[in-house]
């Protein structure tokens, strides 16, 4: 196994803006960078506002939480002790609760988490704990009901939870079914390529779903199983005794919720105003936060006219701000944040030194300043997680059989340009020369029919798009027979997309783990966290078999 790096940017221009330290966008956060000077700088500011009561509240509620569901294995036992020294801060990452821990990119955040916490404790000489935040309360189902794999005979698979929840119902309180589960297993044990840690990864996926009752937990299991000797605090922010400890966050915007409204719009504004695109849409009347009515995650909007009256949207239900006010102390647990207010709660909960996140993580802090502000709070050090690619044998195979870069490979779908390359002119070139002949010879024969009739003006059009559908008949045709005749290169080519470019995007965007574990089994997740944090200007590559650096 090699890991070696590639200097990429991630495609997103604020982020790439503020990860190069650009002067132009260190409006839009309180922290550029993540040197040493703005982490002690935050460390000191996370102190004055999280006291001894709060933390040993917080570490009893993880460590019960860690005893239920998780498992205090040792690891996470030495988190708890040291996030309960009045000096611990904790670099936090988060993401949706996905079906078998959703995308890559889920646990690239959480070995990212461990690796900074691991540097900044040497760097700031202080307690540092790395935490995962699981999204328990979003409730875009189809956002997470499916996890993609590559199957044994090469192809994408596609796992899916067919049983919904009820309506708007939070995807972390679904449970996934005795009946729903066993087939999901099966499909695993059928379509999951054979590897020697096949059965493991099979009994670790059905002990998380069947001794849990919902896909929150399940979740969390399978990252702290899959991180390995890496330990990681995982939590379920909708659990009563951590929502408990967020009164605080939740009542100043049922107090003014126009306040933090305005502040969410200003952020977008700012972020319009200095050329880049906000990554989300401020509704007018929203609160920023959820309420869950009768199971469903409802959004809470205020009426502009009646400061106490609130609404619940897509219902008729309306609420006054005393009742919230009431429903908030007694059930902390209904209240949940939409995605600009969540930083905020988290930095409510938890003694944030820093946030590690996603591209569109930390382009969308760049409109939170307001809101933060507006809690009295700041913007965290933000964290850019890293970025993975996964590079099997067979890939590395696929690559030296057709003989082309690895960057070409990430970049576009190299089979049709394949099936051509000993051809000239190509099958397309042709195509394109006779197309335009036609247009031609057409457009040069117009004058002489209309002459006659200008109704056959009409006739000739019909001519040329008949002609033009014949001929591009005539090319898919011709790539079918060649892809009939180049097996080899089909299927060489169709392993680099599916395992570098599934569903045209990133890997670790699509791909879940499963594959790549029941393969190669844990070790180069544990190497892959083993190393330094980077620091976000690269794409990391781990390439097994041959494959080294270009």
């Amino acid at each position: 196994m090699n890991i070696w790096q590639m200097e990429k940017p991630t495609g997103n221009p604020l982020t790439d803006a503020y990860l190069s330290g650009d002067p132009k966008v260190r409006c839009r956060y309180d922290y550029m960078g993540a040197d040493k000077a703005d982490m002690v700088r935050r460390a000191a500011q996370v102190e004055t506002q999280f006291d001894d009561a709060k933390r040993a509240k917080l570490v009893a509620a993880l460590r019960s939480y860690a005893t239920e569901v998780t498992g205090l294995q040792p690891g996470a036992d030495a988190l708890l002790r040291k996030l309960a020294d009045p000096h611990a801060v904790v670099v936090v990452t988060g993401q949706q609760a996905g079906l078998f821990t959703g995308p890559l990119y889920t646990l690239y955040k959480a070995i990212s988490a461990v690796a900074f916490a691991r540097h900044y404790e040497t760097v700031l000489q202080r307690p540092v704990v790395p935490v995962f935040w699981a999204a328990t309360e979003d409730h875009d189902f189809d956002e997470v009901a499916s996890a993609f794999f590559v199957s044994a005979s090469g192809s994408l698979e596609r796992a899916q939870l067919r049983e919904r929840p009820i309506g708007r119902a939070p995807i972390g309180v679904h449970a996934v079914g005795d009946e729903e589960l066993n087939r999901l297993m099966t499909q695993l044990a059928t379509h999951l390529p054979n590897g020697m840690y096949k059965q493991e990864v099979l009994d670790t996926v059905y002990g998380a779903y069947h001794e849990t009752d919902n896909m929150g937990d399940a979740f969390n299991r399978l990252v702290c199983a899959w991180l390995g000797d890496l330990p990681i605090l995982t939590l379920n922010p909708v659990r009563h005794d951590l929502r408990s400890l967020v009164r605080d966050a939740f009542t100043p915007v049922i107090h003014d919720p126009k306040r933090f409204r305005d502040a969410a719009l200003a952020g977008a504004r700012a972020v319009r105003e200095l050329g880049y695109e906000p990554q989300v849409e401020v509704q007018p009347v929203h609160s920023l936060l959820y309420l869950v009515d009768d199971g469903r995650r409802l959004a809470l909007n205020f009426n502009e006219d009646h400061a106490d009256s609130f609404f619940l949207r897509d219902s008729d239900t309306t609420i006054t701000k005393s009742e919230l006010l009431d429903r908030l102390e007694h059930n902390p647990e209904e209240f949940s944040s939409g995605v600009l207010f969540r930083p905020v709660v988290q930095d409510h909960l938890l003694p944030v030194l820093a946030y590690v996140g996603g591209p569109a993580e930390i382009a969308y802090h760049g409109m939170a300043k307001e809101v933060f502000a507006a809690s009295g709070r700041t913007v965290p050090p933000l964290l850019l997680r890293e970025r993975v690619t996964v590079i099997p044998r067979n890939v590395h195979n696929a690559l030296t059989h057709l003989g082309v870069s690895l960057e070409d490979a990430l970049g576009k779908d190299l089979l049709p340009e394949l099936l051509v390359r000993s051809l000239s002119p190509t099958p397309g070139e042709v195509v394109e020369q006779m197309t335009d002949d036609v247009r031609r010879t057409l457009a040069d024969a117009n004058a002489y029919f209309t002459s006659i009739d200008p109704e056959l003006g009409g006739a000739l059009s019909k001519t040329l798009k008949t002609i033009e559908q014949a001929l591009a008949r005539l090319q898919l045709r011709t790539s079918k027979s060649l892809m009939r005749q180049q097996d080899d290169v089909v299927q060489a080519a169709r392993t680099l997309a599916v395992w570098l470019r599934p569903k045209a995007t990133d890997q670790e965007r699509v791909l879940t783990p499963l594959s790549v574990i029941a393969k190669y089994g844990l070790r180069w997740l544990s190497e892959l966290g083993a190393g330094a944090p980077g620091s976000g200007r690269h794409m990391t590559f781990i390439t097994f078999g041959d494959y080294a650096e270009p």
